[in-house]
């Protein structure tokens, strides 16, 4: 087990930009949206931020070795009772999509090209986080209070499984990550508990089908979201806190984070009852229980980090584990960084915190 008395220093990420949103309470949610955009260079994208009931939008450009960022888009919730957890983007097809949620149980979806709400997504208790599959982007899975995760066709607005029963969360879910291909779902939640979920059901391949003929046809209009009452996998002994952070890192490598600050990275294998722990570490010294800081995972970089208390970034290259982390620090970040987020090939990084700042990181090239 490590701890954090030594810092790793392999990669050099210099602060570029630091913004601070009008509003000045805490940002609960980062999001860089993945896909390029067209007639711009492939560093530039866009990226999201949710905070009390608004969702905000920027470009991020770099012109002759020179970056920007500009605010393009705000939306704020007719309910000012609203407060986003998470926001996340996929494409519907050719379209870029943006989806929030939070307190209300309700998931706005959002077509940014023509800044136009589609149908909500509503639920029965508040949703902490979402996740899509990125192979089947209009697949979405998102973590109620109500003790249950969903699945969810997100274009055509219909509920595909509800995973709840007797083996399962005995209390809110916090935290929900779904595979690239969209066949397994992990979550983790108050109950200290992590359960991997299977997509593959016949009844909810059957309402994938339905949701993709439309709601049009009468199949789609009495259809009903399948019911799952046992996980594939279950573990009540990974973490002994709160687990509210949970990532595939790949097809059978799962990371997950408690309040306690204990991070393990761990293989799922579905023949097998416990978890294969790869690496797990736990911060020595005595500190309060935080609950909703989310990791930030660089896939095809291969990095992991997280936000701290004091401000400051771990950040860990997962090939030369278990070495110790690099620390990121500025001056400005003083409060508690609550998620990170990683551009697709790794170079920046992401962080909005407590006091409504956004701190974008670059990673030195030379």
């Amino acid at each position: 087990m490590s701890s954090d008395n030594e810092v790793h220093d392999e990669d050099n990420f210099q602060c570029e930009h630091i913004i601070t949103e009008s509003h000045k309470k805490a940002i609960y949610s980062i999001s860089i949206c993945q896909q390029a955009l067209s007639d711009e260079s492939e560093e530039a994208f866009l990226f999201a931020t949710c905070a009390i009931n608004q969702i905000c939008v920027y470009k991020y450009t770099i012109i002759d070795e020179k970056s920007s960022v500009q605010l393009i888009q705000s939306y704020c919730d007719s309910d000012d009772k609203e407060y986003f957890y998470d926001c996340k983007w996929t494409m519907f097809g050719n379209t870029t999509i943006l989806a929030a949620a939070g307190l209300r149980g309700v998931v706005r979806v959002i077509n940014i090209a023509h800044q136009c709400h589609l149908k909500p997504l509503r639920h029965l208790g508040s949703v902490n986080q979402i996740a899509f599959a990125s192979e089947q982007p209009t697949l979405m899975a998102s973590s109620c209070s109500n003790y249950a995760v969903y699945l969810w066709d997100a274009e055509a607005a219909l509920c595909l499984a509800n995973y709840v029963g007797p083996d399962q969360h005995k209390q809110g879910v916090l935290s929900v990550d779904i595979n690239y291909n969209g066949t397994f779902i992990v979550s983790g939640g108050l109950d200290n508990i992590v359960c991997v979920w299977s997509t593959q059901d016949k009844e909810i391949i059957e309402n994938m089908a339905i949701a993709k003929r439309g709601p049009l046809f009468k199949e789609f209009r009495l259809s009903a979201p399948h019911h799952v009452y046992f996980p594939i996998f279950y573990s009540n002994t990974l973490h002994e806190h709160y687990v509210d952070s949970v990532k595939w890192f790949s097809e059978d490598i799962i990371v997950s984070k408690s309040a306690d600050h204990v991070y393990c990275i761990w293989k799922f294998n579905v023949e097998q009852k416990d978890p294969n722990i790869l690496f797990r570490w736990n911060r020595s010294e005595k500190s309060n229980i935080i609950f909703d800081v989310r990791l930030g995972l660089s896939v095809t970089r291969k990095l992991m980090a997280i936000g701290r208390l004091d401000g400051s970034i771990f950040i860990w290259n997962m090939t030369t584990l278990p070495d110790q982390p690099n620390i990121l620090t500025h001056r400005e970040s003083k409060s508690m960084v609550r998620h990170l987020s990683f551009t697709h090939n790794g170079h920046t990084l992401i962080g909005c915190n407590e006091n409504a700042q956004i701190f974008i990181w670059r990673l030195s090239l030379s």
